[in-house]
């Protein structure tokens, strides 16, 4: 029965015309492979996300691992914090590691809260200059959670508050994050190991790790990671084949928005070719640094019949891209180049005409909280504005 749904769909969807060209590409370049079965849930509000971790760690059976960019010591990273030793003092095991430079602002207190709970905590890159192989811009900007080997999470909301809405008296940022039942939680969770080994974690138990996951439902996806042991950039890659082969429509949300020269030629001649191209872009930011540098090529793309659009409810902070209605990619990666060459990122590349369209949806709401930059409008600018958002823009392409 499940051959015969797998059959069904990879029939349904070959009318898109994306998909031989795109994952000819993946194929060639060995970049992971699709896993079939799974079940992927679309998280787009914080509050929804928070109440998701708290209810599956606490049903946690066996293990939890969890990586984060961010793990703040506000109330929200505390009920994390709470939940994951009550959990360890139960004889689970409890895994996690953070960033050293994302959390600097963490008190100390959280982590020796969760280590002496009997959590294994290990900080990820510390600030050590004396250290031989220190690298303060080497960050792990990944956001993972998986839960018995069975249950994982991917996306760009990291631990704290600013992405809870009113239940968690948060900011309400706006954000992705999937919830990933199947098969394809092996993968995540290679992912997290292959990183704890690295960061000098103890050895565990694969058995509470690894089980055999059986089919949750009937989406392909591919998790893919920025670096790979053949120094190819996989979601590097990725991003760029699919705006090379989309056919119809490329429609980006990002944070941090400021590709590099291929990225940006790939979206220009995709513009040029009658593909519908629209960029949505923060229009309050956490790093205004980002913000301008990226106002800086408004009119390039502008000129190209790009379209772009500043989200203006709140800060916007999600990483995601549909191509052709059929080809989805949500994850931690900005589109620049701390993230697409530099950072430890994690992204879910997802082939599915239906999470497609759902994803369209979530777009096309966002575009209502959003104002269209015009041509006329960026002519209106202040010559000390442009000057800002020059020396932003070189000012960030040299980190």
């Amino acid at each position: 029965m499940a051959k015969k749904s797998i059959k069904d769909k990879i029939r349904r969807i070959k009318k898109f015309i994306i998909l031989p060209n795109y994952l000819r590409r993946m194929k060639k370049l060995s970049i992971g492979g699709f896993s079939y079965g799974n079940n992927v849930r679309l998280i787009t509000d914080g509050d929804d996300c928070f109440s998701s971790f708290l209810f599956d760690i606490l049903s946690a059976r066996k293990s939890i691992n969890l990586e984060t960019f961010i793990f703040r010591s506000d109330e929200v990273g505390w009920k994390i914090a709470k939940a994951l030793v009550s959990q360890s003092k139960k004889g689970i095991e409890v895994n996690v590691i953070y960033d050293a430079i994302g959390s600097l602002g963490t008190s100390q207190k959280i982590f020796s809260f969760m280590q002496n709970g009997g959590i294994e905590v290990l900080e990820y890159h510390p600030i050590a200059p004396w250290r031989k192989y220190f690298n303060i811009t080497f960050r792990d900007h990944r956001k993972i959670l998986v839960i018995d080997g069975k249950i994982g999470y991917v996306g760009g909301i990291n631990i704290g508050k600013e992405y809870a809405g009113k239940r968690f008296k948060g900011e309400g940022w706006r954000d992705t994050h999937l919830r990933i039942e199947g098969p394809a939680v092996k993968e995540i969770q290679f992912f997290f190991i292959e990183n704890w080994y690295r960061q000098g974690g103890s050895v565990i138990n694969p058995n509470l790790h690894f089980p055999v996951v059986s089919a949750k439902g009937n989406t392909m996806l591919m998790v893919i990671s920025t670096r790979s042991r053949k120094k190819i950039r996989p979601v590097f890659e990725s991003y760029y084949y699919a705006i090379i082969t989309a056919k119809k429509s490329i429609y980006i949300t990002n944070a941090y928005f400021v590709p590099d020269r291929k990225i940006r030629h790939a979206i220009i001649h995709a513009a040029k070719r009658g593909v519908e191209v629209k960029l949505l872009l923060p229009g309050k930011s956490d790093v205004p640094i980002v913000k301008y540098a990226c106002r800086y090529l408004y009119n390039y793309y502008i000129r190209h019949n790009v379209r772009i659009f500043e989200y203006q409810k709140s800060i916007l902070h999600a990483k995601t891209a549909v191509i052709d209605d059929v080809l989805t990619t949500v994850g931690s990666s900005n589109l620049d180049r701390q993230s697409l060459y530099t950072n430890l990122e994690l992204n879910v590349m997802v082939l599915d005409d239906h999470f497609g369209r759902k994803m369209n949806k979530v777009f096309d709401t966002d575009m209502k909280s959003s104002r269209e930059i015009s041509g006329e409008s960026l002519k209106r600018r202040k010559p000390s504005e442009f000057l800002i958002e020059w020396l932003s823009y070189r000012f960030r392409n040299i980190l």
